[in-house]
């Protein structure tokens, strides 16, 4: 014999035979909405992989750069410390030149160093010791010169004189006299094919880019590689200010050289003007979500045309079964005001959490939170305002008891009570006090914001813990939790009050 279900499904096919095809034909759009639906969720992970691989590569990218302006910045302040040294500048000029500058020869991109004097002439560097160029016209020189305040400087690209035009750019630092007043500039220069080399390791797809862009919006280097003429000024971008003003941050546009719709991740290198920028294109990360689409939109097409329409119905009726069953099961168990548990359930959770403490060596603490001069809230502002402030002591009561097992239940009118498993007595009082300091800080905040003449509402809580045979019953348990409230509101109201054991005593003579 079929079950009911079926059974009224075949009598209904019966009845009406173009029923089944009716039902066939919603079968099958479900299974396509369901099979675009996983499309959907499988194209954002696609594109959060692509993120997430994107935000690593370009803090990767960020760390390199960073720890190579540190090592400059180091290199600077060892020239400067040792041209501070009388000794040093004693020196034979040639001796001085070879101390000062002969290991920055040895670095690959790290390729200019010297020290000019107040008018911008180079008095020493690691390419000459006899050449003295005219450094006044470069940006570093000139900012260092206009303020003593500026510390490592990282100037815009330009165009070496000394080596020929290989592009660089300058990290510098100002000198001083001993009365303060301007002396020179000591540079490091590095050269643009050093970020160059950092962007040819990375593989971000047939049309991705990886870039090095300064906050003025000029393109330091770019993979693959754009011509001078080619580059634009990004200043002008509408995400632009985004990456200028944010450490990290992730977007889609259309870039403006070639029309291609990229993910941008941008990072900012920390110290520097400099932001590392990762953009794979939007074609190529869906490539092989766009294989997958045809593979599963034919797949789920065929399938869903095959399904017996009796069987989905069967299907369908027994989901809308269990979704009904649980929203009514859901129901029975919530307090309709409120949202958290109700009494059906809190009993439910006690007795269990009460079995559960007498067969193992743990702890039960139980609170119970009271609203303080709740009738006199209500007359004074309506019962509906009542109901408000019951929601929102509600919400500051989820918001602190956020453990799994614990449980947050109405007892009944403006009470409450909040079952802790496995939680001692100073943890409880913890999280007690947490409740009541967040209702008041966000009543206070709510007063603040413009709710004048509302009178504030705040609680009075009291807290019991037992373990395993103490107390002997759960009554006595939540009795002492009651008893610690009630002299909480003896003590002034908006307060925590926990059971000692004098309490405890009293509560196992009082059941």
């Amino acid at each position: 014999m079929f079950p009911n279900p079926i059974r009224r499904a075949a009598e209904l096919a019966g009845r009406r035979p173009n029923v089944v095809g009716v039902l066939g034909t919603l079968l099958a759009t479900g299974v396509l909405a369901v099979s675009l639906l996983t499309l959907i969720a499988a194209r954002e992970t696609a594109i959060r992989h692509a993120h997430e691989t994107s935000r690593n590569v370009a803090a990767v990218l960020s760390s390199n750069i960073s720890r190579t302006v540190e090592s400059s910045d180091q290199s600077l302040q060892t020239l400067m410390a040792e041209l501070d040294k009388p000794a040093v500048l004693q020196m034979n000029a040639e001796v001085r030149h070879e101390l000062l500058f002969s290991h920055t020869a040895a670095s690959r991109y790290v390729t200019g160093m010297g020290v000019t004097d107040r008018r911008g002439q180079l008095l020493d560097g690691c390419c000459s010791d006899t050449h003295h160029w005219d450094f006044s016209d470069r940006d570093y020189f000139r900012v260092h010169r206009e303020s003593a305040k500026v510390g490592l400087y990282i100037s815009a690209i330009y165009r070496a004189r000394s080596r020929a035009g290989v592009e660089a750019m300058a990290l510098s630092r100002r000198l001083d006299n001993p009365d303060g007043s301007f002396k020179g500039v000591v540079l490091v220069a590095i050269d643009v094919a050093y970020f160059r080399h950092l962007l040819d390791g990375l593989d971000v797809g047939p049309r991705g880019i990886t870039a090095i862009v300064r906050t003025d919006g000029t393109l330091v280097a770019r993979n693959p590689y754009l011509p001078p003429g080619f580059a634009p000024n990004f200043s002008k971008s509408p995400n632009f200010p985004r990456m200028v003003n944010e450490e990290s941050g992730f977007f889609t546009a259309r870039a403006s050289t070639d029309g291609v719709l990229r993910l941008y991740t941008f990072r900012r290198v920390p110290g520097t003007p400099l932001i590392a920028v990762v953009a794979p294109a939007l074609g190529d990360v869906l490539a092989s979500w766009k294989t997958l689409s045809w593979i599963v939109g034919v797949s789920a097409s065929a399938l869903s045309i095959a399904f017996c329409a009796v069987v989905w119905l069967l299907a369908f009726a027994l989901r809308d079964r269990a979704l009904a069953e649980d929203r009514l099961r859901a129901l029975s168990r919530t307090d309709a005001l409120t949202g958290l548990h109700n009494r059906r359930a809190l009993d439910e959770v006690l007795e269990s959490e009460w079995d559960r403490l007498q067969r193992n060596d743990s702890c039960l603490s139980v609170l119970f939170v009271d609203a303080d001069h709740f009738k006199q809230y209500n007359d004074k502002h309506g019962h509906a305002e009542g109901d408000k402030a019951l929601k929102h002591l509600a919400a500051c009561i989820t918001q602190c008891v956020r453990r799994r097992g614990d449980c947050a239940a109405r007892y009944g009118g403006e009470e409450f009570l909040i079952v802790l498993p496995d939680t001692n007595a100073a943890n409880a009082l913890l999280i007690a006090e947490s409740i009541r300091q967040t209702l008041e800080d966000s009543w206070h905040a709510q007063h603040e914001a413009g709710t004048a003449g509302v009178h504030p509402f705040t609680v009075s809580i009291g807290c019991a813990t037992g373990r395993r045979m103490h107390p002997s019953t759960l009554d006595e348990l939540t009795k002492a939790a009651d008893l610690a409230l009630y002299e909480a509101k003896r003590a002034g109201r908006n307060r925590v009050g926990s059971a000692g054991a004098d309490m405890q005593a009293e509560a196992t003579q009082g059941a």
